[in-house]
């Protein structure tokens, strides 16, 4: 979709500053003759589902806490989705000459997915009037969006992931008994530098959303089916 090369040049930049925060340091504790974490990106869009149980009232209930509602604006549609990231980080534990462990980064499974695709459309709509197809194909540009974002930003979650596996240092211990704590830092550590980028996606997806769900946008709609 076209919204994508509007944000292409802002968002390199956001992306070359955010790595920058994050610049390749040196081990101090362990050896540092290793590889760089492998890093698999693994995604996943859901199975989209429709929702005709609900009326205006209560979509429009839901689309407030969503947070995707113009004040006085009465929902007859919605699409929802929930935006998980998933990360597997798996070790290699390497006995020093004090008898001590290294523990070192050696592969990342990193999923980014779509939950619970859901299209709701009030059951006050009739099937197949223009009303009811005119909700439905807004909703369906709403899914469409979210799988778009999805496809743009991925190569920068490639991007980032490798740059912050570059800067997980191993973790060194003194027994092995210590290992799935020390794994379970350098997980937390990985996904406590990949947040702020994912956070961003999900605020660009919801800005590209409120171009659909105005009182204006709404306003020209509502002339389609007169």
């Amino acid at each position: 979709m076209s919204y994508t090369i509007k944000y292409m040049k802002k968002l390199f930049f956001i992306l070359i500053f955010y790595l920058n925060l994050y610049p390749v340091q040196a081990l101090s504790a362990c050896p540092k003759d290793r590889d760089t974490p492998k890093i698999k990106l693994y995604t996943s869009y859901g199975k989209l589902t429709y929702d005709n149980s609900k009326n205006n009232a209560q979509i429009t209930e839901m689309a407030l806490k969503y947070g995707i509602l113009e004040k006085g604006i009465f929902a007859s549609g919605l699409s929802t989705i929930d935006i998980n990231l998933d990360i597997v980080l798996k070790t290699s534990a390497e006995e020093q000459v004090d008898k001590s462990f290294c523990i070192y980064p050696k592969n990342i499974d990193l999923t980014i997915s779509f939950s619970s695709p859901i299209i709701y459309i009030s059951n006050k709509l009739q099937a197949n009037s223009c009303e009811y197809n005119l909700v439905l194909r807004h909703e369906q540009t709403h899914q469409q969006i979210n799988s778009s974002a999805l496809d743009f930003f991925l190569p920068m979650f490639k991007i980032a992931a490798n740059q912050i596996a570059k800067n997980l240092k191993p973790i060194r211990i003194q027994d092995n008994s210590e290992i799935d704590t020390a794994s379970n830092q350098l997980t937390t550590e990985f996904n406590e530098k990949l947040t702020p980028l994912l956070n961003f996606f999900k605020k660009q997806i919801l800005q590209e959303q409120l171009k659909l769900d105005n009182n204006e946008n709404y306003k020209n709609e509502s002339l389609i089916c007169r």
